[in-house]
């Protein structure tokens, strides 16, 4: 872990002072008074609570806020001495790249090939060096072999490979990573971060990451910069210090400890073995499923049991979402059939088969259809028809358990994207159904709404609700009564967690690796490819 010394705010690269900002449509502000600087050459890590701002300081410092939202701002930020306000419409942007949460936000092209060739043509580059340097981007990002790939074909990590690759071309003195690793795959993440810790330490460029997992950052972290719940910057210390010194305070603000500093596990309560008798609710018999020519499941077979807690785990484009979005009948399979209770799906009637099985999608933008929160959460009981005092009952307690009763008559899509992601889930809680399907359902979640779903989440267990998970999450994939393993389009792991942590040759080839409670030092470099 690195440490540095910055004598003065001349070494600053950005200065903050006294910043605040407000969304119009929300009376209290979202930033207060906040005041730090970012230097030339240094890693900083950002984090605090999901919804507590942390997207939003992104946007502020390149200029992209509050002018592309309904919203103002007070103080002053500046870049190399330079108030940002004064620099010319676009110029903040060569200077300041950003990687968003969600890539497909900043893609404005089809291709990848053209999407990194719209970035070179903003930047003036001469047509002559395009191709050369469109080739080293992506080979930098170890994506060079989806030059032609359409962008929408892409996984969520792949997605977010092309996105890093584009922002690299404009060569940023400051590159910030808003939660960039969240859709990666673990050998991927680990990859991902030794690909950004080269980067930096051979271009010297600043790094801001904003990330509710601090473990594989810490390497080469510099300093970090605590955001609170209530919007103001509430330590700036080096990591070190802060995690051994402030516990106390990182957990009432929902941050997750890196295990280096608390190795105690994230979930305590016992699980309930599934009951013997437990009927098989979902059926998938002979799954095949092509992509144009190429084939991403190849007969998949799986039966899922009443109570039956399953996570599904592999590398990026192993078929993880797709097989889920085949479970829920979103995608039709090239061969095969899923049932659900013994019928096939396409005989359910729609209606019929929502009540008996609720669905999240990676991207919980897909599933919004209303104005509100309270509507998008409400939605499926006036549907069903519910008596209006259990639509109210229901409601206000899913905005409560997932936080967003503050937020209950925003838009949707206004929301952080972590907050999103809580509505999302609630939405799908507004039943009992038989059988739930979640595709990464912690995603931009701190730790203490991780803890809330999964209390949640084993609470329907016990009730003999089926749950499935897609996870790139180990530690949350240890929970869960089975493991499967997605490889080269099949189940190869089916299993106990404890027995996918003897499989080191498997683990390596899903790119997959051991909880943090299970490695040592040892192992995390055999998994490390």
């Amino acid at each position: 872990m690195k440490t540095k010394q910055y004598e003065s705010q001349e070494a600053a690269l950005i200065s903050v002072e006294n910043f605040s900002f407000a969304y119009e449509s929300i009376d209290d502000p979202l930033l207060i008074d906040l005041n730090f600087t970012l230097h030339h050459d240094e890693v900083t890590l950002l984090m605090g609570a999901s919804g507590s701002g942390k997207s939003t300081v992104s946007l502020c410092l390149n200029g992209l806020y509050p002018e592309a939202v309904e919203g103002e701002s007070n103080g002053c930020i500046t870049f190399s001495g330079k108030d940002i306000t004064k620099f010319p419409s676009g110029m903040l942007n060569q200077h300041i790249g950003i990687v968003f949460q969600d890539p497909e936000t900043q893609f404005c092209m089809i291709h990848v090939e053209d999407e990194l060739a719209f970035t070179l043509e903003n930047l003036q580059t001469p047509p002559a060096q395009m191709a050369g340097m469109i080739t080293e981007a992506l080979k930098l990002v170890g994506m060079e072999s989806y030059k032609h790939s359409k962008l929408h074909e892409l996984s969520g990590g792949e997605k977010q490979k092309i996105a890093l690759a584009s922002v690299l071309l404009s060569e940023p003195e400051l590159l910030i990573l808003d939660e960039a690793t969240v859709n990666l795959d673990p050998a991927s993440t680990r990859e991902f971060v030794q690909l950004v810790k080269a980067i930096q330490e051979k271009q010297q460029i600043s790094v801001l990451i904003i990330d509710h997992q601090a473990d594989e950052w810490l390497q080469f972290t510099d300093r970090l910069l605590l955001l609170g719940k209530e919007g103001r910057l509430m330590a700036d210390e080096h990591p070190d210090r802060l995690f051994t010194a402030k516990k106390a305070l990182l957990k009432k603000e929902g941050v997750f400890l890196p295990k280096k500093y608390d190795n105690s596990p994230l979930f305590t309560r016992s699980m309930q073995p599934i009951p013997p008798a437990a009927k098989n609710i979902l059926t998938v018999e002979g799954i095949n499923f092509n992509r144009k020519n190429k084939s991403i499941l190849n007969g998949v077979d799986l039966e899922i049991r009443g109570g039956e807690f399953i996570s599904i785990v592999g590398r990026n484009g192993s078929g993880k979402s797709t097989l889920l979005e085949i479970m829920a009948g979103i995608l039709e399979p090239a061969g095969g059939q899923v049932l659900m209770h013994g019928k096939p799906l396409q005989l359910w009637q729609e209606s019929e088969l929502r009540q008996k099985m609720g669905f999240v999608f990676q991207n919980p933008e897909h599933q919004f259809i209303t104005d509100t929160v309270y509507d998008e959460i409400v939605f499926g009981m006036k549907l069903n028809d519910y008596p209006e005092e259990v639509i109210q009952r229901s409601s206000s307690f899913l905005l409560e358990q997932f936080q967003l009763s503050e937020h209950k008559f925003q838009n949707p899509f206004s929301l952080s994207g972590g907050q999103k992601r809580r509505l999302s889930v609630a939405t799908a809680l507004d039943d009992t159904p038989d059988i739930l399907l979640f595709d990464e359902p912690t995603f931009g979640q701190d730790a203490y709404t991780t803890h809330r779903l999964m209390e949640m989440i084993l609470d329907l267990k016990e009730r003999g609700i089926a749950i499935v998970f897609v996870t790139h999450d180990m530690e949350l994939a240890s929970l869960s009564d089975r493991i499967l393993v997605l490889h080269d389009g099949m189940i190869a792991f089916s299993d106990q967690p404890k027995n996918l942590w003897m499989q080191g040759d498997l683990l390596k080839k899903a790119r997959l690796r051991l909880p943090y409670h299970r490695e040592n030092p040892a192992s995390r470099e055999e998994v490390h490819l």
